[in-house]
């Protein structure tokens, strides 16, 4: 399933430059809405990562495929201020869930559950580590069948950027073609 994929795509909304390590918290306090990260996928293309602003406390990314970062986001994203995703939802109104959040921006082991439309909950754990330039992490489901593994850079901002993520899904490679700061 692509969504693992779309998860630490999103993970990696960001650009690649060096990044104290033990900090690996989005920083939206720094973001403009309108900032957006151009990444190409090697699986899936071209995506751009824009930041639209606050909800309730918490952060809204809209995400698009094609040229630029118009027209009808593929998909949406929020997240709290560290970074940590709350909930996913694609165009056609598919959600997803995570509590109490999806740990991508947790240092050390965390546990979450996904929760998908028809109630189907996935629990995980994931352990991230700081680098020299952003984080790495292995994530596996509560019975140890699917694991994922990946190594993000991060720029000053906290957004993600250059990149890989293994996993029971394959493998991709995420490197930043643009980054558009106000």
């Amino acid at each position: 399933m692509k969504l693992p994929l779309l998860v630490t795509c999103l993970a990696a909304l960001t650009a690649c430059a060096a990044q104290p390590t033990g900090d690996i918290r989005w920083k939206p306090e720094l973001l403009n809405a309108g900032d957006y990260v151009s990444v190409s996928q090697s699986r899936d293309g071209l995506i751009h990562h824009m930041f639209v602003g606050s909800d309730r406390g918490n952060y809204v990314v809209q995400s698009y495929r094609g040229a630029s970062p118009e027209g009808e986001p593929a998909f949406t994203t929020v997240l709290d201020r560290d970074g940590n995703y709350l909930l996913w939802e694609d165009q056609d109104g598919y959600q997803v869930r995570y509590e109490p959040h999806d740990c991508t921006r947790t240092l050390g082991t965390c546990r979450y559950t996904e929760i998908r439309p028809n109630n189907l909950r996935v629990r995980w754990t994931r352990v991230t580590t700081a680098t020299e330039v952003g984080f790495k992490y292995v994530e596996t489901d509560r019975n140890g069948g699917r694991k994922v593994t990946g190594e993000i850079a991060l720029d000053a901002r906290g957004v993600a950027g250059d990149g890989t993520v293994n996993g029971y899904f394959g493998g991709q490679n995420f490197t930043v073609v643009n980054r558009s700061y106000e």
